[in-house]
Order: C-alpha cells, then sequence, then structure tokens
C-alpha cells in the first residue's frame, strides 16, 4: 500500500510540473485587435467603423478609423516594424486629424507585447498604443 502511495504522489508531483506550452495570451497572427488606447488617450467610438489591426503571416491590414490599410510588418521576437503601408483614400472630415495620429503611431512602433487579450504597441520603452482582442466567431 504504501510504495502505491508514493507512486501516485510521484506520478501527481511530475505532472503538475510538465508545462503544456499552451499561453492564455491571444494569438498575435489571425486576431483582429480593436484599438482601446492612444498615446494614453482612451478611445470611444460613436459609430461603427473601430480602428483596428490584423496580422497575418508576413501582411497586415486594418483601418485607421477611415480608411482600410494594408501591406508588410516584421517581426522578431518582441520586435515589430510596419513597413509601407498602402491605403485607401476616403474623406472622412470627422476622423481627419485621428487617422494622421494613428498612423503616426504605426510608423513609430518598434515592439510589441500581448497580454490575455491585450496587445500593446511600443516605441521603443514608451506606451503609444493598446489593442483589445475582438471576439472571434
Amino acid at each position: 500500500m504504501k510504495k502505491y502511495f508514493y507512486l501516485i504522489t510521484t506520478m501527481i508531483f511530475i505532472s503538475g510540473c510538465t508545462h503544456s506550452g499552451q499561453s492564455n495570451d491571444t494569438s498575435f497572427l489571425d486576431t483582429t485587435w480593436k484599438l482601446s488606447e492612444l498615446f494614453s488617450e482612451n478611445i470611444r467610438y460613436s459609430d461603427s467603423q473601430i480602428p483596428y489591426v490584423r496580422f497575418e503571416a508576413e501582411r497586415v491590414n486594418g483601418n485607421d478609423g477611415c480608411n482600410n490599410f494594408f501591406g508588410g510588418y516584421t517581426l522578431d521576437e518582441d520586435s515589430l516594424k510596419f513597413g509601407l503601408l498602402a491605403s485607401t483614400r476616403m474623406a472622412c472630415p470627422d476622423m481627419e486629424g485621428f487617422e494622421l495620429i494613428f498612423n503616426k503611431m504605426l510608423s513609430m512602433t518598434t515592439r510589441y507585447r500581448i497580454s490575455g487579450n491585450k496587445l500593446d504597441l511600443y516605441a521603443d520603452e514608451k506606451l503609444i498604443a493598446s489593442f483589445l482582442a475582438a471576439q472571434q466567431s
């Protein structure tokens, strides 16, 4: 009986020490990340167009609140740099200043961090934007 107790205890200990390799963090790729904070300002939306980014293998696309954009990016561990981005040219008088600030943020980005369902973008050590993962259907 004592032998089984030690065997079971050892098995529980070993299984508790193994790492499943799974994380509670949302996947960087194939997730729509909706903007929640830009340069320390919380973002509130009055209409349906929410600025977002979506990363796919070697491509990024999104919306700056007015225009859709797409292009490339480079990723190396926690380093992130956006490449040249093309965009539509819609006229959005209510969003004109905002889209310039949003696009400046993209060009300033040097790294990222994901924690749970939140994606933070940084210019070196300074947090410049936060995004939340959209509910996936």
